[in-house]
């Protein structure tokens, strides 16, 4: 697994752009797996992304983790190599208002195994369920 890492360069996130990623078997399988104890009162927007990052593999794979706060709440979302929005909170061909664009390329917050609880939580789920 990649360690969340700032890439060097610009910040922005996911520019001008606010088309979204068709929604792929990793996206699907994250979201199979998420179960309400792995909400903690935030929702799944940051272990979600968090989750495909580490499983679709990270930086070297074209991912970004991006964060906007709007509206008093935080969402995270990745951007892929051709700039489109991953946002494990839309489901397969549900579409967003949301302001994606205005989003900041952030990397995920630091933890000593380099992957959040929750998000390992996620990636072992799904390993589990692809046998």
């Amino acid at each position: 697994m990649s360690p969340s890492r700032a890439k060097k360069g610009p910040s922005a996130g996911a520019r001008a752009s606010n088309r979204l990623a068709p929604a792929d078997k990793l996206k699907r399988e994250i979201q199979a797996v998420l179960t309400e104890d792995l909400d903690a009162g935030q929702g799944f927007a940051y272990v979600g992304a968090e989750a495909y990052f580490h499983l679709a593999g990270g930086y070297e794979a074209g991912l970004h983790p991006v964060h906007l706060k709007y509206r008093g709440k935080s969402h995270w979302w990745l951007i892929d190599e051709e700039n489109r929005v991953i946002d494990l909170t839309l489901g397969p061909g549900e579409s967003s208002s949301f302001p994606h664009e205005r989003g900041k390329r952030r990397p995920f917050r630091h933890t000593p195994a380099g992957i959040s609880r929750r998000a390992r939580t996620i990636v072992e789920r799904v390993r589990a369920r692809r046998g």
